[in-house]
């Protein structure tokens, strides 16, 4: 006959083996090498730095754990932009710093961005990344979480179609003014054989 301690044994068991896979699930998605995930503490120090940070940015952990911020390997610039305009939209002065980073998050708004990450080589990426604030049981701040991903093909992307927009434009800017000089009489038509336009020589 099955008692309650049995039961509780195998809820109990049942738990564990759901914690261990909630476990194994959380840390396999925080190592993921497809995106960084950077911890810090509520000062903004950086306390975790995934393995997808680290193939990023060039660093190991061991070089920004404890030691840097993540506004250290964004562009400064960029913060100082930022924060102008979040003192605008918030109505509220903002550092040009970490708190530019995660102020939004902070005040429970969610905040998802675009800045430069600076790796430890010197090269720079355009990243897009997410903020949300880490809280104890009493609802205070203890850190911050960002996570990020390489915004490289997207912006390479958007370079190439828009100098394709504007070799499209420049190429019927060019046959357009062919079409008008032209000395002789000239008109097009659409598949169907209606005159679609002429030239200045028929028009006149």
């Amino acid at each position: 006959m099955t008692t309650s301690a049995d039961m509780d044994a195998v809820l109990e068991g049942q738990q564990q083996e759901s914690l261990l896979i909630a476990g194994a699930l959380q840390k396999a998605i925080f190592n993921s090498a497809n995106f960084s995930s950077i911890a810090t503490d509520a000062q903004g120090v950086i306390q975790v730095f995934n393995v997808g940070a680290e193939r990023m940015l060039g660093y190991v952990a061991a070089d920004v754990v404890n030691l840097i911020t993540p506004a250290d390997i964004s562009d400064p610039n960029e913060l100082v932009v930022r924060a102008k305009a979040l003192s605008v939209e918030l109505e509220t002065p903002i550092a040009p710093g970490f708190e530019a980073l995660v102020f939004k998050a902070s005040r429970g708004i969610e905040d998802i961005y675009e800045l430069t990450y600076i790796r430890k080589d010197g090269s720079r990426f355009p990243a897009v990344v997410s903020v949300t604030a880490l809280r104890d049981d009493q609802n205070s701040i203890i850190g911050y979480l960002l996570i990020g991903t390489d915004n490289t093909i997207r912006k390479q992307m958007e370079v190439e179609q828009t100098l394709l927009g504007q070799r499209l434009r420049d190429h019927q800017f060019y046959t357009r003014s062919l079409f008008e000089a032209n000395m002789d009489a000239l008109m097009t038509t659409d598949p169907a054989g209606i005159i679609t336009d002429v030239n200045p020589l028929l028009s006149g």
